[in-house]
């Protein structure tokens, strides 16, 4: 669903764009400005990159582009993680430690932070050691991971403001030129103002809602996280089927509980 809600935004964002133009004028090619373009969006890089550096900046431009990729319904995910730790905990009381290692599936192996929850646990430490580690990890993947929202916003802030230096550029061109011809003036004013169009555009269209968008994704995941965490806590206190459940039911919306009861009738 959020390709589609992604998608549909764009396109209701540049189609609302259009109408506004077309409803008003014919002449089209005046709204177009390559100069504008580059402008603002040289201007928006450069002082980004000197507030950051190319790496978060690069970082962040990738992340810009992964918004437009599908993800799964987070619901549905934590109740299957749900599931797998109800397993996992009935293996480990059974088999132990290792029987759960081989019990992943190969993309569960492929998981980074599964894996080292399960390094962390293998090495001997008890649950509540374990808690404090997972927990420190889960903060701190999720400063790293917001990094890229946190470099959009910045240049969400600095496109408009680089959009008003095109303008003023324009406008002392412009007025350079006043000794010329006067009817000209309109249509270099309208040209200068394009610039501050496109740096608000690319702000509240792009670089902003891509921000948030991707902000909201790791909360998401530092929810799955903190999940796992306590799921893995149980499973070395060998809490019941039914703890886990309701205990990890408590974390997520109520609408989306697990229920083995329904699972196994």
């Amino acid at each position: 669903m959020t390709f589609i809600s992604t998608l549909i935004g764009i396109i209701g964002a540049i189609a609302l764009f259009f109408y506004a133009i077309t409803s008003n004028t014919d002449n089209f090619i005046i709204f177009i400005s390559p100069t504008s373009v580059a402008m603002v969006l040289g201007g928006t890089a450069a002082a980004t990159i000197i507030s950051y550096n190319m790496k978060e900046f690069v970082t962040a431009i990738f992340a810009l582009f992964r918004t437009f990729s599908e993800e799964r319904d987070n619901h549905s995910t934590l109740r299957s993680d749900i599931k797998r730790f109800i397993e996992w905990s009935q293996i480990y009381r059974q088999q132990g430690l290792t029987a759960v290692s081989n019990s992943l599936t190969n993309k569960e192996k492929k998981n980074e932070f599964l894996t080292y929850c399960l390094e962390q646990i293998t090495a001997g430490y008890d649950s509540k050691e374990i808690r404090y580690l997972i927990s420190n990890r889960i903060e701190a993947d999720f400063s790293r991971r917001t990094q890229s929202a946190k470099v959009l916003h910045t240049m969400a802030s600095y496109s408009p403001a680089f959009g008003m230096v095109g303008t003023i550029i324009g406008l002392i061109i412009m007025l350079d030129n006043m000794d010329g011809d006067i009817t000209a003036l309109g249509k270099g004013l309208a040209l200068a103002l394009i610039t501050t169009l496109y740096g608000v555009m690319l702000a509240q269209l792009i670089f902003r809602p891509a921000a948030v968008h991707i902000f909201k994704k790791m909360e998401g995941e530092y929810l799955r996280h903190q999940l796992w965490c306590d799921g893995f806590v149980f499973m070395m206190e060998k809490a019941d089927a039914l703890t886990i459940q309701d205990r990890l039911n408590a974390l997520i919306n109520p609408k989306a509980y697990y229920d083995m009861a329904s699972e196994q009738s």
